[in-house]
């Protein structure tokens, strides 16, 4: 069998037969693939544990008929503190759900590919009460490299720009099926657009066309990061006709859990929430798998 080296992110894996998986990556040089690990699943596998999710790798892999083969895989970075996290892990699940959508198979796309990494990176990084920043800058970037890039400037409608004086309390909206900012007299024509205050646009359109340390200056509460990431997250489900499932495991892990736990000196409650925490990511992921 002809056979090729390439680097690549592990997006995802899932289980074939007795001991193969199959392992979703996205490649430097031929865009996102899937390929067969055999054997992975053994605990004397030679491919064991270097094609976790969020890997980045050098791979050697044979041509199939229906699948490539990993023959072997060498990890350039595994990215274990974002893996051992669960939100940042949650997070680094949301970058690879992006890619896996927005990307068509083997369509290689090089830009993508870094800034994946570089999501990567700032996840690994970040503290987990800011890792949805990270992500907010990801999405926003995928979309501009991808060509649907939303306009938050100007009305998409009519022209009109954004007022830019702070306190400003006009009702602009925001439209997923128009891809941008209507203001008050185009929104009446869109049932659907979501209400949105200019102050909020203003740094929605700020985070669209700075990146890096200038992004960073733009301080916004909790609240309004997670405004912000909704109003992406609708902006990207209609480009891509497709509900997006790493969002609601995202909240799920967010959300307090209400039942009372007993703490009784030895971390029981501590223990408790982190069990019913990881069971709420294996159920949500499972019913993403699943859909």
């Amino acid at each position: 069998m002809p056979v090729y080296k390439t680097e690549a992110i592990v997006l995802r894996q899932q289980a074939l037969g007795e001991a193969d998986r199959i392992v979703t990556l996205f490649t430097r040089e031929y865009g996102k693939l899937r390929a067969a690990a055999k054997g992975i699943r053994r605990p004397a596998s030679r491919l064991a544990g270097r094609l976790e999710p969020f890997t980045h790798a050098r791979l050697l892999l044979a041509r199939g008929r229906t699948l490539d083969v990993i023959a072997q895989a060498e990890i350039v970075e595994a990215f274990a503190g974002v893996r051992a996290d669960l939100i940042r892990s949650a997070y680094a699940a949301y970058v690879a759900e992006l890619v896996d959508r927005g990307l068509a198979d083997r369509d290689p796309h090089q830009e993508v590919f870094a800034l994946t990494l570089d999501a990567l990176e700032a996840l690994g990084r970040s503290r987990e009460d800011d890792a949805d920043v990270a992500v907010l800058h990801f999405a926003l970037r995928l979309a501009g490299c991808l060509g649907y890039q939303p306009e938050t400037a100007a009305c998409v409608e009519c022209g009109r720009r954004l007022p830019r004086a702070r306190g400003a309390a006009e009702a602009w909206a925001f439209s997923p099926a128009r891809g941008g900012a209507l203001c008050p007299a185009c929104r009446r024509e869109d049932a659907e657009a979501v209400p949105v205050a200019p102050g909020l646009l203003a740094a929605f359109d700020h985070l669209i066309r700075t990146s890096g340390p200038e992004s960073s200056r733009l301080r916004m509460t909790p609240v309004q990061r997670g405004d912000l990431a909704r109003l992406v997250q609708l902006h990207l489900e209609h480009r891509w006709e497709a509900r997006l499932r790493a969002p609601l495991v995202i909240k799920r892990l967010r959300e307090p859990v209400r039942t009372p736990l007993k703490d009784h000196g030895g971390g029981d409650g501590a223990i408790a929430e982190g069990r019913v925490r990881v069971a709420r990511l294996a159920d949500a992921t499972e019913g993403s798998r699943r859909g």
